[in-house]
């Protein structure tokens, strides 16, 4: 979060806001990937337990077992190059592309086809949804000079339970016959669903505007509080919320995307200064120096939990707001089609390490499942151990419910099998830098990455230790 953002104000027209400490409007804009399982863990499964069956066959078989392996290992191997080979073929755009609005959604499709080289795309599109699609994914285009994954097709849905919110998804299983296509949720191009989202951020649950522009003054006015900060609209953003105000429905499909997207992201980024409290920490103690004099010791600070560090901050703005100033945080236009940027982050992200991760996965499988079939002749004990899932180390996310559960309920075991991502989510001082790019990054490897994927391509100012975390990851790279 660009520190530039965040400012401290002497109260004006503004002595009577109504300190709203508890209303927090919805706090994950980002899409929960959607991505079809794999059917390799059931082929390793029907492997395991053949082999099971040759070692209770008697020692004499492990020869015969041994070059069955090597023999599996490698074709398995060679079928997953050859699908990547087939599946992912970079693209050869001109390193500059216009965008076109189309005026019709016959229009879009042939530029998705024709232009971007889209192999096939749904004819349920609305013109709304088909441009937003476009234009995304020619700003991603431009921003890799032409040479990057385009998706195999570009489709156009609902999803199939109330429980899936995604904003989009591309999947990711090579196998699959949808291997690189990228889906939008087309819930979010719906009037009705946009408003009631929109209106959970700019009204309390009374009906109360969060917002008000002061017409004597000009001044924008708050009565919401996120986290440790007061957030108010750039000038752009106050004025679609006065808009949706006084009559949504003079507002279009895109406006109101703009809008809904601004005010979630926004939110996003005002509580990141509880996710990253530390960087918050210090350049609050330093700008008011007089005020924090002596009672902050920022190395003793630098040495608590990231949640201790966050009491810290907190206490630290209340008594800002005591001596009568606020921590004001800033609300700028973000584009619906950001949402484009980190998928395609994903796409691009699969293209660079997945076939890797998918060789080694397999053949990790098989290390184990030798390792315990040897055990079980010699000792006759059968320990069942289960060998390093690779694939959903990196692409794994605690946003989901296995992985929350697991990490929760047994975390040897979770450690054991997602070490990376054990780390990820434990280590304190990568959770500070993922929190500097959302929410969201936070929960997993690829989320990180597809996300500080996205604030590269909407050209945001990515700060170094984000940088240094994207390359421990080998993040998709743009062109200089």
């Amino acid at each position: 979060m660009p520190i530039e953002e965040i400012k401290f104000v002497q109260p004006t027209e503004q002595k009577n806001i109504t300190d709203t400490k508890n209303i927090y409007p919805k706090t994950e804009p980002y899409p929960k990937d959607s991505v079809e399982l794999t059917s390799q863990e059931k082929k390793t499964k029907t492997v395991k337990t053949k082999i099971k069956e040759y070692v209770l066959a008697g020692s004499g078989m492990l020869a015969a077992l041994a070059g069955s392996i090597i023999l599996l290992a490698r074709h398995k191997g060679n079928q997953i190059s050859k699908l990547y080979e087939n599946k992912l073929i970079i693209s050869n755009l001109p390193e500059k592309l216009e965008f076109k609005e189309a005026k019709t959604i016959e229009e879009g499709i042939k530029f998705a086809k024709e232009i971007l080289g889209i192999k096939e795309v749904d004819k349920g599109f609305t013109l709304d949804a088909i441009n937003t699609a476009n234009r995304g994914l020619v700003d991603v285009s431009n921003a890799n000079k032409g040479k990057l994954f385009i998706p195999t097709r570009l489709g156009f849905e609902a999803p199939k339970s109330k429980e899936d919110d995604y904003l989009a998804y591309v999947v990711k299983d090579i196998e699959s016959p949808s291997f690189g296509n990228l889906v939008i949720n087309k819930n979010y191009f719906d009037e009705k669903i946009l408003d009631k989202e929109i209106k959970e951020f700019l009204y309390t649950e009374k009906g109360k505007k969060h917002f008000r522009l002061d017409e004597e003054t000009g001044n924008i006015a708050t009565i919401l509080r996120v986290g440790c900060v007061r957030p108010f609209p750039s000038i752009d953003l106050m004025k679609l919320a006065e808009k949706f105000y006084t009559d949504s429905s003079k507002l279009s499909i895109y406006d109101k995307q703009k809008l809904f997207y601004s005010l979630q992201y926004g939110t996003d980024n005002a509580l990141g200064v509880l996710r990253s409290p530390l960087e918050h920490i210090k350049n609050l103690a330093w700008a008011k120096r007089t005020l924090f004099n002596g009672t902050v010791k920022i190395d003793e600070v630098s040495k608590l939990s990231n949640d201790k560090q966050a009491e810290v901050l907190k206490n630290m703005v209340q008594k800002l707001e005591d001596s009568g100033s606020f921590w004001e945080f800033k609300y700028n236009i973000e584009l619906p089609e950001t949402t484009i940027y980190h998928e395609m982050g994903h796409l691009q992200d699969f293209a660079e390490n997945l076939k890797e991760l998918d060789v080694k996965q397999w053949y990790l499988n098989l290390k184990q499942i030798w390792k315990d079939a040897w055990h079980k002749t010699k000792t006759g004990e059968d320990i069942s151990r289960v060998g390093v899932d690779e694939v959903n180390n990196r692409w794994g996310t605690v946003s989901k419910e296995h992985f929350e559960k697991l990490f929760n309920e047994n975390p040897k075991k979770f450690k054991k099998l997602y070490p990376d991502l054990y780390e990820f989510i434990t280590n304190q001082t990568i959770q500070q830098s993922a929190g500097k790019v959302s929410s969201y990054a936070q929960t997993g490897i690829g989320e990180f990455v597809a996300e500080t994927y996205k604030n590269m391509i909407a050209g945001k100012t990515i700060p170094n230790d984000v940088v240094q975390l994207y390359k421990k990851y080998k993040g998709p790279e743009l062109p200089a």
